[in-house]
């Protein structure tokens, strides 16, 4: 169902841009005045979506495995779902521009030194799982959404949160994560 909707999506788009081409409508015009609908269209794509799973409650059995030290992986339409198995990992980006990212790290260890791993998203939600015992700096915004750092949590218009383990600063062995998303919610676990 959600391929579906965005390859309607797609497919308006195209006949507007054809028609504006072609001189039949003004395109700016139609976007100018329905661009509420298009919120309306992507909100009902959320809740048909959550309605077959719920999100952010565990990763699926389908996710990738990963086992470079470092990795870079986007993607514009569907969920990233990445279980990084490197025992040398030493970071990486990820971005999602209509889809969720999730990234377990629990099966990973982390190189010597300090790391980065940087999550961008517009349309989605983003996860991070990291070992318990790793310690990380974590700097998780959003617009539209809530972020979740361990057991810290900020909501409302455009919260952000940084969380620092207590540790971090004198350990050998430490990932630095950057997380930021648009309309969706953000969790470091």
């Amino acid at each position: 169902m959600h391929g579906l909707f965005w390859g309607i999506v797609l497919i308006l788009l195209g006949l507007l841009f054809l028609l504006d081409n072609l001189e039949v409508v003004e395109f700016g015009d139609i976007i100018g005045t329905y661009w509420p609908a298009l919120l309306v269209l992507w909100g009902l794509s959320v809740l048909l979506k959550k309605k077959g799973r719920e999100p952010m409650t565990g990763f699926s059995d389908v996710a990738r495995k990963v086992d470079e030290d470092l990795f870079h992986q986007s993607n514009v339409f569907g969920d990233v779902d990445i279980r990084i198995t490197s025992q040398n990992f030493k970071g990486g980006s990820v971005s999602a521009v209509f889809g969720d990212c999730e990234v377990d790290l629990t099966g990973s260890t982390i190189a010597d030194g300090e790391h980065w791993l940087k999550m961008n998203g517009v349309f989605g939600n983003a996860r991070i799982v990291v070992p318990p015992d790793l310690p990380v700096a974590v700097l998780a915004s959003t617009v539209f959404g809530d972020v979740k750092v361990r057991d810290e949590r900020k909501s409302g218009f455009s919260p952000s949160l940084t969380y620092k383990s207590p540790d971090y600063d004198a350990s050998h062995r430490k990932l630095s994560i950057s997380v930021s998303q648009v309309f969706g919610s953000v969790r470091v676990q």
